[in-house]
């Protein structure tokens, strides 16, 4: 079982481990690289190290590089690290959290209207899933969505990057 709890210091969030006699989760939700201003590899190589050296022994680690409550990936670093990125929490050991869409490169949108009963703070920067080139990027038969899509829908969706790998 994942959880999200969010420590302000990577020993708090450690805490959700659990002691070796009462066990709380299988795993706190790692959001340590979704918080990366930079994608250095010195910062990366910090952010994995400090998770790996804090993790209680024998607790299985996880990573993700981006969440509802992060700017996505290409938003905050460009669309050239968006593999990189992906394949580094795909590679690295523990399990790999991919928030929808980081993994084919969707990018935060900027509404300017919107239903007043959600909340502007975690719903303004996040369109809906990009499936293909079809109308509402294939996500609804609707005539439209709650959140308009991404004006990239075209290009970037899960239709044109499965025809990459191809």
């Amino acid at each position: 079982m994942g959880t999200e709890a969010y420590g302000e210091s990577i020993d708090r969030t450690m805490m959700y481990y659990g002691l070796p006699f009462i066990q709380e989760a299988d795993f706190p939700f790692n959001d340590y690289l979704s918080k990366l201003n930079t994608p250095s590899g010195n910062s990366v190589f910090e952010v994995i190290t400090s998770w790996m050296e804090n993790m209680p022994e024998g607790k299985w680690p996880n990573w993700m590089i981006g969440g509802p409550d992060n700017a996505r990936l290409t938003s905050r670093f460009g669309e050239e690290y968006v593999n990189i990125m992906n394949m580094l929490v795909f590679t690295l050991p523990g399990t790999p959290i991919t928030y929808y869409g980081e993994e084919i490169g969707m990018r935060n949108i900027l509404v300017t209207n919107f239903n007043e009963s959600y909340d502007v703070n975690t719903l303004l920067s996040k369109s809906p899933m990009q499936w293909d080139n079809s109308s509402n990027a294939g996500f609804s038969e609707a005539n439209h969505t709650w959140l308009p899509t991404s004006s990239d829908y075209h290009t970037v969706n899960v239709d044109v990057s499965i025809k990459m790998l191809i």
